[in-house]
């Protein structure tokens, strides 16, 4: 007797246990392709092209923001590392170069911070043209980008993600 209970017990937890996680992922999975699908009906770009795209654009934004800031944009941007995860791999002369230019400017103050931008967008357009996107793209991909952050998690994560975009 006191097995069948646990077993029931066991049995129920495990639904439970199931049927939120399926809630989470699902709604993280949802607002994944709400901005995919924004994506491919404002740019005209196919689903692949616009998941990678965001996905590079918000990695370069988590290695320039705070871990504060980083967190508040990823509690709003649902499935945000989906997105990231979906971005291609910046390839290795682009990283190698990127490295050359900061190591030559270390120390320099304005210049170090103007090749801090350089070499975060070179990634980035080294990424989107990976996924058959021009440079151009990335321009068009940042409003929708924070439309949609403005949308899910107001002015304030919009104003992060602006910090680093523009």
């Amino acid at each position: 007797m006191k097995t069948k209970k646990i077993t029931i017990l066991i049995a129920v937890f495990s639904f439970l246990l199931m049927f939120f996680s399926a809630g989470i992922v699902c709604a993280e999975t949802s607002g994944t392709m709400d901005l995919v699908k924004m994506l491919t009906s404002q740019l005209g770009v196919t689903e692949p092209q616009a998941a990678g795209g965001a996905g590079s654009l918000f990695d370069m934004a988590k290695g320039m923001l705070s871990e504060t800031d980083y967190g508040q944009v990823a509690g709003a941007i649902p499935g945000i590392g989906d997105l990231i995860k979906a971005a291609p791999a910046v390839s290795e002369s682009t990283a190698d170069a990127s490295d050359t230019m900061a190591g030559l400017a270390g120390g320099m103050g304005s210049i170090t911070k103007a090749v801090d931008s350089a070499n975060k967008f070179a990634a980035v357009n080294d990424q989107f043209k990976q996924l058959g996107l021009n440079a151009d793209m990335v321009s068009q991909f940042i409003p929708v980008l924070l439309s949609f952050a403005n949308s899910t998690g107001g002015e304030s994560v919009m104003n992060i993600l602006k910090s680093v975009w523009q």
